[in-house]
């Protein structure tokens, strides 16, 4: 058997995985995207925001994760690829231990916490006492997910995605028809936080009994945990909960600074074209994000030879993906913002910032799949500590623009300092595998880049207005067929034009 023959099962394993994950993390979005429109009218603006403003004072409690989640995949994909179970049962015993001992943390803290903030609520119209009882119970539902989340980290680190997607979409779906029929019956937003939080614990439920499944022998113990799991747990999940932090405090800071420095009207702008860009970032994130426990298995078995492979393969494909991506931002940014805000003031003002914003777009998805790299090998410390500065350089960069410039200030301020971290995690990744700079930007970027002059051409030559969501898709189209044609042409290359292999021909020869 030939070696890219041997390799192709695996590869179809992780495109399955990456595609899997990437639906799922699509539905919820699309989800998403009419769901709340439909919440606030039938819940009405002031419970709307009730949910809005809890959601988002709960979302920093996520941090109390401490990058365990992470610790938990890298290291089951390791000692399921090594046969190490013991390891592995302490590893997770480990993990679930610290998880119940954080998810304490977040249910006192917040308890403390929640009732000092929520009387600014209290004109929305909505009973205070259901408020808190809303509140609290969203609190004791995200300390319980913490626990819970040890099972779909171990589903990741097994590189189960197909099964972990399928649940989610299932309870996605049961979730929104409960929905619905909630808020058709009698909206309350208590009963609606109920429904929420009884299917999280279904679907945490599922994962739990999938992972059990998915590994015969996985035993969870108190005696399990020692020193030594606590202390490599430790090593690992600090550094991961550095960078989450300092990623975190990037993507938020921006619209913090701005209402800071230049009061709630320009927030808006700078959020839409924020919440653009981010989204375009998630959807490929999503898809290499599955690629961490396949790292670490090929670690675990000395391959370094394919994790060089796949990170210059995965460096190529997801610019084939976000270069149009990238490009469309920038012809159609102002078009689309126009025809989806219903107002072109708004694009007026938008559309400078989303550029900028967006100009590192391209080099983020490149960045995201050498970060792959670093956390399914464990090279965190140095990963971390980079994050943590330009999440400082951030901070003060755009407060110190944006004082000057206003809003593109802002944007400036964070564009520049994200450029300058993910060229240097490029080039740390590329040297600890061994890849040269020529190696990395000709079998990487070449060919994207080369495809990339089909679309942005045809785009600039779009001289048809564009005044609807009708003609803006078409424009796009027409631009990403031909480019979808050249793609097949630089990377496809039917089986029955390519020359048979030297022994295959020698071996026939013989015969």
């Amino acid at each position: 058997m030939s070696d890219a023959s041997a390799k192709s099962p695996v590869e179809r394993r992780l495109l399955f995985g990456a595609v899997t994950n990437w639906l799922a993390f699509a539905a919820v979005l699309l989800v998403g995207f009419f769901i709340t429109p439909y919440l606030v009218r039938r819940l009405g603006d002031g419970p709307y925001g009730v949910w809005a403003f809890v959601e988002s004072v709960l979302a920093y409690f996520t941090l109390f994760d401490l990058g365990i989640a992470a610790c938990v995949v890298r290291f089951v994909a390791r000692f399921h690829t090594t046969g190490d179970r013991d390891e592995l049962n302490r590893l997770v015993s480990t993990a679930l231990a610290l998880f119940v001992g954080l998810g304490a943390a977040v249910l006192v803290f917040g308890s403390v916490l929640l009732p000092v903030v929520l009387p600014s609520l209290e004109s929305a119209g909505v009973p205070h006492r259901e408020v808190l009882a809303f509140a609290l119970l969203m609190l004791a539902n995200l300390a319980v997910t913490l626990p819970l989340s040890v099972f779909p980290s171990i589903l990741d680190g097994l590189e189960r995605f197909a099964l972990k997607s399928a649940v989610r979409i299932v309870v996605l779906v049961v979730r929104t028809v409960g929905t619905v029929a909630l808020m058709e019956h009698q909206p309350s937003l208590l009963a609606l936080g109920v429904l929420f939080a009884a299917c999280n614990l279904v679907e945490h439920g599922a994962f739990a009994v999938l992972a059990v499944r998915s590994l015969p022998g996985l035993q969870f113990s108190r005696r399990l945990v020692d020193r030594a799991t606590l202390t490599r747990v430790k090593g690992y999940s600090l550094h991961a909960f550095l960078a989450m932090v300092a990623g975190r405090t990037c993507v938020q800071s921006g619209v913090l600074i701005v209402g800071a420095l230049l009061g709630a009207a320009p927030v808006t702008y700078f959020a839409l074209a924020s919440r653009l860009v981010e989204f375009a970032k998630a959807l490929l994130r999503t898809a290499t994000n599955t690629l961490t426990p396949a790292i670490s298995s090929m670690e675990a078995a000395g391959d370094m030879d394919a994790i060089r492979r796949m990170f210059l393969r995965g460096t190529r494909w997801v610019l084939y993906l976000i270069l149009p991506v990238h490009l469309g931002l920038v012809v159609f940014g102002r078009p689309f913002l126009t025809i989806w805000l219903g107002e072109s003031a708004y694009a007026e003002q938008c559309y400078i910032p989303l550029v900028v914003l967006s100009s590192t777009l391209s080099l983020v998805i490149a960045q995201s799949m050498a970060a792959r790299i670093l956390y399914g090998t464990g090279r965190l410390r140095a990963f971390a500590r980079a994050a943590l500065v330009e999440a400082l350089v951030n901070v003060g960069l755009s407060i110190l623009l944006g004082l000057r410039y206003g809003l593109i200030g802002v944007a400036i301020g964070v564009a520049v300092p994200n450029l300058a971290m993910c060229l240097w995690v490029i080039g740390h990744t590329a040297r600890g595998l061994g890849v040269s700079l020529r190696m990395y930007v000709g079998d990487g970027w070449l060919r994207p880049l080369v495809a990339a002059i089909v679309p942005i051409s045809v785009w600039l030559c779009v001289a048809w207005p564009i005044a609807g969501w009708a003609r803006l898709f078409a424009a796009i189209v027409a631009g990403l067929v031909p480019y979808a044609v050249v793609v097949l042409a630089l990377e496809g290359r039917p089986k029955w034009t390519r020359k048979p292999k030297r022994d295959k021909v020698l071996a026939s020869g013989a015969a």
